[in-house]
């Protein structure tokens, strides 16, 4: 057997590893029993908000629809230029508590809200996003089962709308994103608490330092601070947020350039972690494996371009082509299989699962890309997506 179909045989491998250590992690899941307090713990809710006069009424809208004793709203306008500061002012309701300030960031933003907060526990929903009117429940669930449990990531779903763009996102965040977050759940090290719904332990933030200013992803440097200080962080598929997703290929390019820069950056930060037992799970298996997301991205390419050379340096086609469809129909069933256990389940997602390898193709390229942009350290600037 030839070197390179040895290689490629090794890259199949491991990423047929990968999706079944994922697959029996998740699947582990399902079958956890978060039992029913005897109190619910009030809650604070803080939306940061900057020129969101498109969705923040909609937002505001259901949270005030929430099914949830006791909980209230803090707004915190960070300098908004267009109308959503009166938007908001709209609401004559003793549950939505307004902040004004000028514009300095969303980091500050959320640390103002939550230096006005009085609660012990607290959530933040990003202004373009909505809760479905049982997530709070669902989050008092899991905190009062644990007090080493310091926060929870919600699960996040694309605000469904027409477009192949959509359903490819809608597709990613329940087999990619969320999947991902079940099997760190089972260990106790969730890596990301996401913004349109992070439930955090008001001790554990404030024993973290609160949220930095310092990088595009304020979500991913708070939740490893709250694990470096012991606590754990899990995953609650039922807690459900829907947001606003990218509606063109510029936008998407732009969110997921902020996302994984952002995520190097935190990386780099907190590389004291990797591989160090005094972190827990986090840092044995929970850092290692975001840095393998990075080589992952090299490896994906890899798969492919070992394919093509299968095919022409050796003559293979039928050993090449054979393997990479299997690996694919491998990647298709799981997909099936894992959407069945998400609680709530799209047929627009099972339709969208043939098209999802070459949907992340794509993202692996917007990886490399930002990859190399942050190893020459090239300015990126925070960019809205367009409403």
């Amino acid at each position: 057997m030839s070197l390179l179909l040895l290689f490629f045989y090794i890259v199949l491998g491991i990423a047929s590893t990968r999706l079944f250590t994922r697959l029996i992690l998740s699947t582990s899941y399902r079958f956890r029993h978060v039992p029913i307090p005897d109190q619910y713990p009030p809650i604070s809710i803080i939306v940061p908000a900057y020129n969101e006069e498109v969705t923040i009424q909609k937002c505001l809208d259901t949270l005030l629809q929430l099914d949830y004793p006791q909980y209230d709203i803090i707004v915190v306008d960070d300098g908004s230029t267009d109308q959503t500061l009166d938007l908001v002012q709209s609401y004559a309701n003793p549950k939505v508590k307004i902040i004004s300030q000028p514009n300095q960031g969303k980091a500050h933003a959320l640390n103002t809200g939550i230096k006005h907060v009085e609660n012990e526990f607290i959530v933040t929903v990003d202004a373009d996003t909505t809760l479905h009117k049982d997530a709070l429940q669902h989050i008092a669930k899991r905190f009062s089962t644990d007090l080493q449990l310091g926060a929870i990531a919600g699960n996040v779903k694309v605000d469904p709308e027409p477009g192949l763009l959509n359903a490819l996102q809608a597709a990613e965040y329940t087999l990619g994103i969320n999947l991902i977050r079940k099997t760190q759940s089972m260990l106790g090290c969730v890596m990301i608490v996401p913004g349109p719904i992070a439930a955090l332990r008001k001790v554990a933030i404030e024993q973290a330092g609160y949220f930095s200013e310092d990088t595009f992803a304020e979500d991913f440097d708070i939740t490893m601070q709250i694990l470096k200080k012991g606590y754990k962080i899990q995953y609650e598929d039922h807690a459900l947020a829907y947001t606003d997703a990218p509606k063109n290929l510029e936008d998407l390019l732009k969110q997921r350039r902020r996302w994984y820069r952002g995520m190097i950056q935190v990386l780099m930060q907190h590389r004291d972690m990797f591989l160090r037992p005094r972190y827990g799970m986090a840092g044995i298996i929970g850092v290692p494996s975001l840095w393998f997301t990075i080589v992952e991205t090299i490896l994906n390419a890899a798969l492919v371009l070992l394919t093509v050379f299968t095919t022409f340096l050796l003559n293979q086609p039928v050993i090449a082509f054979t393997s990479l469809l299997l690996y694919m129909g491998l990647e298709i069933a799981i997909g099936a299989y894992t959407l069945s256990l998400d609680p709530v389940r799209e047929v627009r997602d099972y339709a969208t699962l043939p098209l999802l390898s070459f949907y992340n193709l794509f993202l692996d390229g917007i990886r490399l890309m930002t990859f190399s942009e942050e190893m020459v350290n090239i300015r990126m600037v925070w960019e809205k997506p367009q409403r």
